[in-house]
C-alpha cells in the first residue's frame, strides 16, 4: 500500500502528515486581500488578488494556444467584479517582496523606546 500525496493524515495510522514538505499538486494558488481606502481617489471595494502560479500551463481551443509560465506571481487590482490593472513579476522578485514586508511587519511590532538625549523615538537597536 503506498501512501497517496494528497492525503494530509496517514491511511494507516491517522497521524497528521508533513504535507508542507511534499511537492504542491496543483498549478496556482490564488487569494483575494481587501484594500482599505487611504485617498480620495482610492475605491471604496478595492480587493489586490494574488496569484502564485508554480508550474507551466498550457490551454488549448479552437482559437489557439495559450500557455502561461510558471514560477511567477501576478497582482491584480479589482474594483467589485472587475480587474483594473495587472503586474507578474519573477520568483526571485516575488521572494524579495515577501521578505521585505516580513521584516518591515517585524519591525513594527517592536516595542519602540525613547532616547533621552533627543526626545525622538526609535526601533531598539538589533
Amino acid at each position: 500500500m503506498e501512501q497517496p500525496t494528497d492525503h494530509r493524515y496517514c491511511v494507516r495510522c491517522g497521524m497528521a502528515l508533513p504535507v508542507e514538505l511534499l511537492a504542491p499538486s496543483h498549478a496556482k494558488a490564488t487569494r483575494f486581500f481587501a484594500g482599505v481606502k487611504v485617498g480620495d481617489k482610492d475605491p471604496e471595494a478595492g480587493f489586490l488578488r494574488v496569484s502564485c502560479y508554480l508550474k507551466e500551463q498550457t490551454f488549448e481551443a479552437a482559437e489557439g494556444t495559450v500557455t502561461i509560465p510558471g514560477r511567477h506571481v501576478r497582482f491584480s487590482i479589482w474594483e467589485e467584479s472587475e480587474a483594473q490593472c495587472a503586474l507578474s513579476i519573477p520568483e526571485t522578485e516575488a521572494r524579495a517582496l515577501a521578505e521585505f514586508i516580513g521584516d518591515e511587519l517585524r519591525r513594527l511590532a517592536q516595542p519602540r523606546c525613547s532616547t533621552a538625549d533627543s526626545g525622538e523615538w526609535s526601533a531598539p537597536a538589533q
